[in-house]
């Protein structure tokens, strides 16, 4: 078989990592030599820093990066930090790339020391900033000459600073296309046109960081797809939960914010805000919520309370990011309003307990959503759009 170097060298991994049983072994391997694309080259960009699972690489990329050596291809590793560590392993050059030489004992060995690497890879200054280590690694890729270089981003994805900064209060629950637009209009989108990037173990983190939920993980995965497709790269997507601990470093991260998922205990004299972050929050420019099912199940406290009491009252004010005229921000206020009203009815609440009001983004906890130069912020703007509702 032409690729049989690639079977050993997969069934070796999932050995290694404690399969638990022969034919889970033979399937594994198998399905790996089928799936395991051959790159010219591989940047490998690894979040080594504090908060994040320990870096390794599964079966699927261990193959790949078989491959690269094997065939002479180059290999790079960046740390993240700011500004990004680039290293270069040493590595014996290979002549001709016969399978010969790709199955040789000394091909295995670099690909151990490439592992060793990746395992040794430290932080030498404080923070993280993938989206930049992105745009590094894909000039390291240009100057090595070829759109067929592979880069491999092994990370949370939770940048601490930069243009993609996670600790801004509501990004991470921002609209892909909002985070996208805001990085094409303060100019901080990478070029990675016909590269591939593989992205891999999103979203799952080590304490003291607090963990994400299936939810989180998920806006986080699909804000980084969709970053990374409008930046021009192809994408792959591998989940890889961590769970192992993080390196150990004295390089500091800042924590990111993770939105509270907490029960709504109502009552009188309390105001409950459904921002962007919460479950009752709503698509840009619309009245449409993200999540209906969530929404309904978030709001049903509220309505039970009212409806035990028809002397309770719940006054609802809508509020939006600063998009378009303020007359328009106040209709959809408004609207968002009505249609958090219209919910809570349906739950069993009565219309006369009920008033709505809409005040755009003239209120006073309003978050400022643009820049210096006018572009809209997502996090803020996702703050921003919301319902208040006080209790009386």
């Amino acid at each position: 078989m032409r690729y049989s170097w690639i079977l050993a060298a997969a069934a070796a991994t999932v050995v290694l990592s404690g399969c638990g049983s022969i034919s889970d072994l033979t399937s594994t391997a198998a399905t790996t030599a089928q799936t395991c694309p051959h790159p010219d080259g591989m940047i490998l960009v690894i979040g080594a820093h504090r908060d994040v699972p320990a870096p390794q690489l599964d079966p699927l990329l261990e193959c790949e990066l078989t491959a690269v050596i094997g065939t002479g291809g180059p290999v790079r590793i960046l740390i993240p930090d700011s500004p990004p560590q680039l290293i270069t392993p040493q590595l014996e050059p290979v002549n001709g790339g016969t399978l010969a030489q790709q199955a040789s004992p000394r091909v295995q060995h670099d690909v151990q020391l490439t592992d060793q690497a990746v395992s040794n890879a430290r932080p030498d200054a404080p923070g993280v900033d993938d989206l930049n280590a992105l745009a590094v690694a894909a000039d390291e890729a240009d100057t090595l000459g070829g759109t067929g270089i592979e880069i491999v981003l092994i990370d949370s994805g939770l940048d601490d600073r930069g243009a993609l900064n996670f600790t801004v209060p509501g990004l991470l629950a921002a609209t892909p296309a909002e985070v996208v637009s805001q990085l094409r209009a303060t100019g901080n989108l990478p070029e990675l046109h016909r590269l591939t990037v593989v992205l891999v173990g999103l979203g799952y983190t080590a304490p003291p960081q607090a963990p994400l939920s299936a939810k989180w993980r998920a806006s986080l995965t699909a804000i980084w797809r969709a970053v990374v497709s409008a930046a021009g790269a192809r994408v792959r997507i591998i989940p890889q939960p961590g769970l192992s601990a993080s390196v150990v470093t004295d390089e500091p991260v800042r924590l990111v914010p993770v939105p509270s998922a907490g029960y709504i205990h109502p009552a009188a004299g309390q105001t409950i805000v459904f921002s962007g972050i919460s479950a009752v929050r709503f698509q840009p420019n619309s009245t449409a919520f993200v999540d209906q099912v969530a929404a309904i199940e978030a709001l049903a406290p509220i309505a039970h309370w009212l409806a035990a009491d028809p002397a309770r009252h719940a006054e609802l004010e809508g509020t939006t990011a600063d998009v378009g005229p303020m007359s328009g921000q106040v209709e959809l206020s408004l609207l968002r309003a009505d249609r958090v009203k219209a919910a809570l009815i349906s739950l069993g609440a009565q219309p006369t307990q009920i008033t709505t009001t809409g005040v755009g983004s003239d209120f006073p906890q309003f978050a400022p959503d643009r820049d210096a130069d006018g572009a809209l912020l997502a996090g803020p703007a996702t703050l921003n759009r919301s319902v208040r509702i006080t209790l009386s």
